[in-house]
């Protein structure tokens, strides 16, 4: 919809007039829109020059097409723009009104225009403030386009989507709908129906072990995937300790299973290139003990840790998927675990670490974001225009 928008006003702009369009950075702002903007001007049959390292097309009579990240927004300043495009605004991370007092001016020349565009993400957020106050405005027109009624989409994926996220993830980016997030991080946690009693390790399962790295106290989640389900099983939380004593401790409990259990090392990406006390990463440590007592394992881990924002809405779509049974159970000797997901408040728009709160949290986040990647769920985003 917005390359066509782009298409028609390029059609229809004068000579030496220019386009700008801005996403939340400069690649995103590429990624976004380059390729099929070029595509569809190849289709019309158009002359024009891509000069992606100038980020812009060139088009007949000295038009021009941008396509910057919202950080290179004074580029705007004192230039004859015919019509701007401003794409996902509620992930920008810069000050939206400083960019409009930017881009304002430059519309005069040629009477121009502007589209904002956004899938929401909470009402906490600079983009939802700018929506309450174009809102009022009356030479301002707002449109809602759902997910839910997008005929090209397939009922069956919407009714997936249902079953795996939570009732306010899934009004957002299924039906574009402003939703609060704020006050509890992990809104959806509820003890009657996460916690269990005492829960037996499946020997036949991989048992996966999540860090979080942290000082004090130490931070490992022992968990099993099975049944469709997360079981967060054994929590290690040892005070004024190291991650080398309780990696030790972890294979002193489990030191039975060494010959038959295959392990999954996940956790924070930090732990890559962290250094322990002994001068190896974290994570080399952890494996050098493992191997020394005689278990078979397999690292997991992302090449950089998750957005803290994308990490929590999963945790909240895995604790109450709408309208389905939890992917998310917990031992109820997790009692660290258990307190972070009951306790944790959100400061902005990420978790809070007041009281020390969120390491248990965090470590078995990295653990269900692997698994979300692993099972392949990517939700169809709703969009705000």
């Amino acid at each position: 919809m917005m390359v066509e928008d782009i298409v028609e006003t390029a059609h229809k702009m004068p000579p030496w007039s220019e386009i700008y369009y801005l996403g939340p950075t400069n690649q995103q702002a590429e990624e976004l829109i380059w390729e099929p903007l070029e595509y569809r001007l190849e289709q019309l049959g158009w002359s024009f020059r891509p000069l992606i390292s100038k980020r812009r097309f060139e088009l007949s009579r000295k038009r021009k097409i941008y396509v910057i990240g919202a950080e290179k927004h004074r580029r705007v300043r004192g230039k004859p723009i015919a019509k701007a495009y401003l794409d996902e605004l509620a992930f920008w991370d810069v000050d939206l009104m400083k960019v409009w007092r930017a881009l304002r001016p430059a519309l005069t020349d040629f009477r121009g225009g502007c589209i904002a565009a956004t899938t929401p993400d909470g009402k906490n957020t600079p983009a939802y403030e700018f929506y309450l106050d174009i809102a009022k405005k009356q030479n301002w027109k707002y449109f809602t386009w759902c997910s839910l009624d997008n005929p090209f989409l397939d009922p069956e994926e919407i009714e997936e989507a249902r079953m795996e996220l939570d009732e306010k993830s899934f009004r957002q980016e299924y039906e574009a709908s402003w939703e609060s997030f704020e006050g509890l991080a992990y809104y959806s946690f509820d003890e009657s129906l996460h916690v269990l009693g005492k829960t037996q390790i499946k020997r036949e399962i991989p048992l996966i072990l999540t860090f979080d790295f942290n000082v004090n106290p130490t931070t490992l989640l022992v968990c099993q995937w099975h049944d469709g389900v997360m079981f967060f099983k054994r929590e290690y939380s040892l005070k004024h300790s190291s991650t080398h004593e309780t990696t030790i401790q972890f294979c002193q409990d489990f030191q039975k299973l060494a010959a038959s259990v295959r392990i999954y090392i996940r956790g924070d990406s930090t732990g890559k290139s962290r250094s322990s006390p002994t001068g190896r990463t974290d994570y080399q440590e952890i494996e050098e003990i493992l191997t020394a007592h005689g278990f078979r394992w397999e690292r997991q881990i992302l090449g950089s840790n998750p957005p803290i924002v994308d990490r929590v809405k999963i945790m909240n779509s895995w604790l109450k998927p709408y309208g389905h049974k939890p992917r998310i159970l917990i031992d109820a000797s997790c009692k660290d675990l258990i307190k972070d997901l009951s306790s944790q408040e959100t400061n902005g728009r990420i978790p809070s670490d007041k009281g020390n709160l969120g390491h248990k949290a965090d470590s078995a986040g990295y653990a269900v974001y692997y698994q979300n990647r692993v099972q392949n769920i990517t939700p169809v985003a709703s969009r705000q225009l």
